[in-house]
């Protein structure tokens, strides 16, 4: 009798701790999903040309809002744009509508940084890897600075969206100035319009 309670005690704390340790392993997985895949062009499953319902409904959903929490946490206007604010448990989102009908800029801020080694990012654009496999880097990001200052690296890659004009994905690193791995960490995930196709990206929006 006692041996049998001992067996069936045993096998009970053998099925918690593979419960727990499942957990532990699904779980920033699942906060990932929420966010969308770091490389995808999408936050929250926000796209760059999304209208203002249509965006509004993928951050309610994908965020997990709860109701009476549809509209954004902040407003303001800047000129003819408009830019919103959401306050998430995953970070800060904040998308900018051109002449507050179209998203022309996704940016979010991590509430727990990611790092550059997760995300399989170059330390420079003179080196190059293959994005396959588990050591490979993904060489599709060009590697600089977000000004001539280098207070900030910037990955970015550029993707051609069906309507003409292409869009950047970037992502960029803490403050240089704060030492230890801040370079190595990425703060920030931003999607824009490539400066160059704003044209494009405005007769897109004029026309749809």
């Amino acid at each position: 009798m006692l041996k049998g309670s001992f067996g069936s005690s045993k096998l009970r704390r053998s099925l918690l701790t593979c419960a727990l340790l499942s957990l532990l392993l699904i779980a920033p997985a699942s906060r990932a999903q929420n966010a969308g895949s770091p490389h995808d062009a999408d936050i929250f499953g926000v796209r760059v040309g999304m209208d203002v319902p249509t965006t509004l409904e993928a951050v309610f959903v994908n965020a997990k809002r709860q109701p009476k929490q549809e509209k954004p946490d902040a407003k303001k206007a800047e000129g003819k744009d408009v830019r919103i604010l959401y306050k998430l448990k995953e970070g800060t989102l904040q998308i900018v509508f051109a002449d507050g009908k179209r998203v022309s800029e996704v940016q979010f801020e991590y509430a727990r940084p990611l790092l550059q080694d997760d995300l399989k990012l170059l330390d420079s654009s003179g080196n190059f890897g293959n994005t396959e496999g588990g050591t490979g880097r993904d060489d599709r990001y060009s590697v600089g600075f977000t000004g001539d200052e280098k207070k900030e690296r910037y990955w970015w890659r550029d993707e051609k969206t069906d309507a003409g004009y292409r869009v950047r994905v970037g992502f960029i690193s803490g403050k240089l100035n704060k030492g230890g791995m801040a370079g190595k960490e990425i703060a920030r995930k931003i999607i824009t319009v490539v400066p160059e196709d704003k044209g494009k990206f405005a007769k897109a929006s004029a026309s749809s």
